[in-house]
């Protein structure tokens, strides 16, 4: 049964997407296929009287793999980060509501009196640090990773050429403009794409392909983001057992 069911083709950055494939609980075939990869930055550790803001699974290694200390104050923005954060040994964590507006929201509420070190990607698609300052805190951003462009594996490339049905999430604006330029260089895709876009600005990113449907998560976290792809599921196999 499961042939005949939906792909998920996931090109996020491996790790997160081996977390999101297992939350998802796909019932059909899972390709993975990272159209970006991080490469860590040999960072500075922040100073001991700093508090340390995560938005990335990446970011909590990035820290991790230069320095033994794991008592900074931590704001995590949502559970991937949270859970990395925790695995790592890292002791003194906050929960930070799932989206970097909600952490803003947070931490402006909590006026934390640390300086604050939003360690993150070469590529953001919002300057928290800069927004931190603008309302009174003290906030740096440090990059700490890069987000290299990838071309689609092999698996992937026969995926979106071969005639069926493929579920692609994307999670932010780069991501699905790379998978944008990805799918006019094939040959002769065929495949009937049903997008999942973490935001509107995620969706506009796939300008130019054809899409089957589209559906936009309610809230732009990795569960607005499940709810969605369940919801798709639904609607693509409504026969099947709910999940």
């Amino acid at each position: 049964m499961g042939a005949t069911l939906p792909t998920l083709l996931l090109t996020r950055p491996r790790d997160s997407a081996e977390y999101f494939a297992t939350a998802a609980n796909w019932p059909g075939r899972v390709v993975i296929s990272p159209i970006l990869k991080v490469v860590l930055r040999d960072i500075t550790p922040p100073a001991p009287g700093c508090a340390v803001i995560v938005t990335s699974q990446h970011a909590v290694r990035a820290l991790a793999a230069v320095t033994a200390r794991r008592d900074w104050p931590m704001w995590c923005v949502g559970p991937g980060s949270q859970a990395a954060a925790q695995a790592a040994g890292f002791s003194d964590l906050r929960a930070g509501g799932g989206t970097a507006d909600k952490l803003f929201t947070q931490l402006c509420a909590e006026r934390p009196e640390q300086d604050l070190v939003h360690l993150c990607g070469a590529h953001v698609t919002g300057d928290l640090a800069g927004r931190l300052n603008a309302a009174g805190l003290r906030a740096q951003a440090v990059v700490c990773y890069d987000q290299l462009a990838q071309k689609l594996s092999d698996a992937a490339r026969a995926c979106l050429m071969a005639p069926g049905q493929v579920v692609l999430p994307v999670f932010s604006p780069r991501s699905a403009a790379l998978l944008a330029q990805a799918w006019r260089d094939l040959p002769d895709p065929q495949a009937q794409i049903y997008a999942v876009a973490i935001s509107d600005a995620a969706a506009a990113g796939l300008a130019g392909v054809p899409l089957s449907g589209l559906w936009i998560a309610k809230t732009p976290d990795h569960t607005g983001m499940l709810n969605a792809v369940a919801l798709l599921q639904a609607t693509l196999e409504p026969d099947q057992n709910p999940r």
